[in-house]
């Protein structure tokens, strides 16, 4: 059984793996907040609502959405803010757990979705300003051993058991656990939540119950998945090891595509014409055929590339961990960098228009346009 013996192999390696990720969510995600509580008091921050704070907009955040109407962007210690006037003003949301948040994901302008740690899942149904807990990982590891032990998987009795054991020896659902990003269709029913390890959990009722899918994916060596990502209808997933999962219209599964890197990539972005995978030391890499084949993109960045986003002429940015920011013609073949004042470690990127964007990090939130000289170099490029 596959299964079974990629277990084996790969808690070979278990502890240096659990080692060097560790030392990448330090980096990526910002420090993981500890709080010293006494004990007789302690609340669990996945029962505890986020504290009211001041000056959100300067508080450490990780992840941004563009609702179409609202930006939303979510942070450390349940933190979830909102802003209607493109990023001038931001206020404080309803939240009813105070672990850090990862990453946030609007459906349409009104159903969204952010996860964490803790394997929170939360959810709100008007734009942003108030959730809702739809999960957390005290239920994780019940939903997975259910849904394998009582033949839902469609997995024949052995096999189920193989992938249970799998799951449960090298992901070890539970509260310890995180996810690292979330996508949900157009009608905020159908979605999916990836973590590592293989984390890998998918819902038909907009979030309401939640089952594992490690048989939709090509990825028995449970490889860490960081995120999700549609690009012109194909879904795609990043992960360990240059692989990009994709899934297109209509299709079950999550199809594994080789980049030809053998490192760590961090996320996706891209347009009609083009699909960017980015992560580790500055890579970048293209694909101009739904995810099927890919080609590396020549790069000044030093350091892992660790946000991407579409702005509304076509063109993408890239940021890197070291707070250099490019922008990316329409066919992804060209990088111009651009100055940031004020450079921060950064975490996020939305689009807002044609030339303006918003960033995200270790100080909070702000907006920035893309220079003349930036947008002239790609019109040059292209015409």
């Amino acid at each position: 059984m596959r299964v079974s013996r990629m277990v084996t192999a790969r808690s070979g390696i278990s502890s240096a793996g659990v080692r060097w990720f560790s030392g990448w969510i330090l980096s990526v995600l910002l420090s993981v907040s500890c709080h010293a509580v006494a004990a007789e008091t302690f609340v669990d921050p996945l029962d505890q609502p986020a504290s009211a704070m001041s000056a959100v907009n300067s508080k450490p955040l990780r992840d941004i959405a563009n609702t179409g109407k609202r930006l939303v962007a979510v942070g450390e210690s349940g933190l979830i803010v909102i802003s209607d006037d493109q990023g001038s003003s931001w206020v404080q949301a309803s939240v009813p757990v105070s672990v850090d948040l990862n990453a946030v994901y609007f459906a349409n302008e009104q159903q969204g979705w952010a996860v964490g740690h803790g394997a929170a899942i939360l959810h709100t149904n008007d734009g942003g300003q108030t959730w809702n807990k739809q999960l957390d990982g005290r239920e994780l590891a019940a939903i997975i051993s259910t849904y394998f032990e009582q033949g839902h998987s469609g997995l024949s009795v052995e096999r189920a058991q193989a992938y249970l054991e799998a799951i449960l020896n090298m992901t070890r659902p539970g509260p310890g656990q995180f996810f690292m990003g979330v996508w949900f269709d157009t009608t905020g029913q159908q979605g999916y939540a990836v973590g590592p390890f293989g984390l890998f959990m998918g819902s038909r009722d907009g979030g309401k119950s939640w089952q594992p899918l490690n048989t939709q994916i090509e990825n028995n060596d449970l490889l860490h998945l960081t995120a999700i990502r549609e690009v012109d209808g194909t879904l795609a997933i990043t992960g360990e090891r240059g692989h990009v999962w994709t899934q297109g219209p209509g299709a079950q599964t999550f199809v594994a595509r080789q980049t030809g890197y053998g490192g760590t990539l961090f996320g996706l972005a891209g347009t009609s014409h083009v699909m960017l995978a980015y992560g580790l030391r500055g890579h970048v890499f293209r694909s101009s055929d739904a995810g099927l084949n890919w080609s590396p993109v020549n790069n000044y960045f030093k350091t892992g590339v660790i946000a991407g986003a579409p702005l509304a002429d076509g063109s993408l940015i890239l940021v890197s961990q070291a707070a250099q920011v490019a922008t990316l013609d329409p066919q992804g073949d060209r990088l111009t960098p651009i100055t940031i004042a004020n450079p921060s470690l950064f975490t996020g990127v939305v689009g807002l228009s044609a030339n303006q964007f918003a960033l995200v990090g270790l100080n909070g939130v702000t907006t920035h346009s893309v220079p003349v000289k930036a947008q002239s170099s790609m019109a040059l490029m292209l015409y």
